[in-house]
């Protein structure tokens, strides 16, 4: 795939990353409880709608009324797919780093300058034999 396919798929990404306006982390799970009553006939409760999400390594949950629960999928799924585009993002921008660097030579070595003068060799009053002057 040539350079500019690639940048085009990155746009492409980008674009549809940004489109995404609304999205929560976390599911939306149906809970329901089943228990007996004094005349031993069992009973189940609910349909519940739990959204539940981990923050900090710790899990939150509350329920949601029927009517949100729509609203609150397409948004745990609009994380999900902006995390899966993300993926794709990063993938799309390392091929094209790859490719930027097809063909250059990277020096062995690379050389920022006197690194002595970084150990504070040069100071007044330092250096290796600083304490040992007469006086």
């Amino acid at each position: 795939m040539c350079p500019a396919d690639k940048e085009s798929e990155r746009l492409d990404i980008l674009h549809t990353m940004g489109s995404i306006a609304r999205m929560r982390r976390g599911t939306v799970n149906v809970q329901s409880f089943t228990g007996r009553l004094k005349d031993g006939s069992v009973v189940t409760r609910g349909p519940y709608y739990l959204y539940s999400r981990t923050e900090k390594r710790r899990s939150y949950s509350q329920r949601i009324p029927e009517d949100a629960v729509e609203q609150y999928r397409t948004e745990t799924e609009n994380c999900r797919r902006f995390k899966e585009l993300a993926q794709q993002y990063i993938l799309v921008c390392e091929s094209l780093t790859d490719q930027g660097a097809e063909g250059k030579k990277t020096p062995s070595r690379v050389r920022l300058g006197d690194h002595r003068r970084s150990r504070g060799v040069h100071r007044r009053g330092g250096g290796r034999y600083a304490g040992l002057r007469g006086g």
